[in-house]
């Protein structure tokens, strides 16, 4: 049996959960229960524990805290989050660390509670058993460690009934994850955990050239259907925020392809709605309507001062936030956006290089073509007469 351990501050949610989900069915045993990610700790000292149940938001220790630390201290435990309507970068940080699921409390009523049971059992069957180093790595990633880091276990520390750091085949997860339906072979883990790394980063939600090659390293990786199904809902759960993501049509994906259509069709909604909405609720829908701010003016001269004006920010404020949520400068991303509408307009028309500089935004065709081949190592040029090649 999978053992549980429920952690909220609120003690009606905590029983809620125990006396609702049918943990049985699923291979599940909730062995114990804690108010804070202190008194959490506690107990995963005395008793073994293979799966968390965690609330972000608690007194004395939070729930980010909790898994920074259940990273470094119990690296063979799997959590899932719950929350009633965290703050986006929170869950995010949290996917960031490995979480298997968020869980909506909002929404929670409304969803088949087997299921919900049911896919965070496959979830636990498709990752692979996460070394000590992996999980510190996941944690660095998260965040810069906090106070409540620093208390580290001492070496060579162990629970009552055994090491922290047992064996990963020791425990009832690693044995699931061992009886993988299929045999199907897994993708190199580091290039894996590397494409991991990008879903989380939302980087891709900004860009659509970083979202077209993610989209195609991620099917070149051979990973099963299920585990990319899996990531997907991860990645997109924080996204109801701002859009509902269709789960069900996600849970039917036959195929690598039709799993990465339905995130393409996610990410389509998610700028439709951003388009219509007249004020940005969140610092992400903010960003967004920037980057939809500067395409639509990409041949334009652009400035940072425009695009923070657009969102009803100040200039510095804007900039800071842009290079975090896109993970480049405005001028980066403006020059980004710029030599793809010219790649598309290479490959789609005739025109000569020069009309093509203008259209793009650069007026001088010499200074247009020396970028271009900064970002893509071709002249204009070449990257049409490559394209010309490839259709014959």
């Amino acid at each position: 049996m999978i053992r549980v351990l429920i952690v909220d501050d609120d003690k009606l949610a905590r029983k809620g959960l125990i006396s609702i989900l049918p943990w049985s069915s699923q291979g599940m045993t909730v062995v114990g229960e804690a108010a804070n990610g202190a008194k959490a700790l506690e107990f995963m000292e005395r008793q073994e524990v293979d799966l968390l149940f965690v609330d972000l938001s608690m007194p004395v220790l939070s729930g980010l805290e909790l898994l920074r630390i259940v990273q470094r201290r119990f690296p063979s435990v799997r959590s899932v989050v719950l929350s009633f309507h965290e703050e986006f970068e929170n869950v995010q940080a949290a996917y960031r660390m490995g979480v298997l699921d968020y869980l909506s409390k909002v929404r929670l009523e409304s969803e088949d509670d087997e299921q919900i049971l049911r896919r965070i059992r496959e979830r636990l069957a498709s990752e692979p058993p996460r070394s000590a180093g992996e999980a510190a790595a996941n944690s660095a990633a998260g965040s810069e460690a906090g106070p409540a880091d620093m208390a580290e276990r001492p070496a060579g520390a162990g629970s009552a009934s055994g090491p922290a750091t047992a064996p990963a085949d020791s425990s009832p997860v690693a044995a699931l994850q061992a009886a993988r339906p299929g045999g199907a072979p897994r993708p190199a883990e580091e290039d894996w955990a590397a494409i991991e790394a990008e879903w989380r980063s939302m980087h891709w939600l900004y860009s659509e050239a970083r979202f077209q090659r993610l989209c195609k390293r991620t099917a070149e990786a051979g990973a099963s259907v299920p585990r990319l199904a899996g990531l997907l809902q991860r990645i997109a759960a924080p996204l109801e925020t701002i859009h509902a993501p269709d789960f069900g049509r996600l849970a039917e994906a036959g195929d690598i392809a039709a799993a990465l259509q339905w995130m393409r069709d996610c990410r389509s909604r998610i700028y439709a709605h951003v388009a219509a909405a007249s004020d940005c609720a969140t610092t992400m829908e903010s960003m967004l309507k920037a980057v939809l701010f500067i395409r639509e003016r990409s041949s334009e001269a652009l400035h940072a001062e425009a695009a923070a004006e657009h969102v009803h920010m100040s200039r510095s404020y804007f900039c800071q936030c842009f290079k975090k949520w896109t993970g480049m400068t405005f001028h980066e991303y403006v020059r980004q956006e710029r030599i793809s509408a010219a790649e598309r307009l290479l490959c789609e028309t005739n025109r000569s290089i020069g009309w093509i500089a203008h259209s793009v935004g650069y007026s001088d065709a010499k200074y247009f073509s020396q970028l271009f081949h900064e970002q893509t190592s071709l002249l204009p040029s070449e990257f049409r007469a490559q394209f010309q090649k490839g259709e014959e």
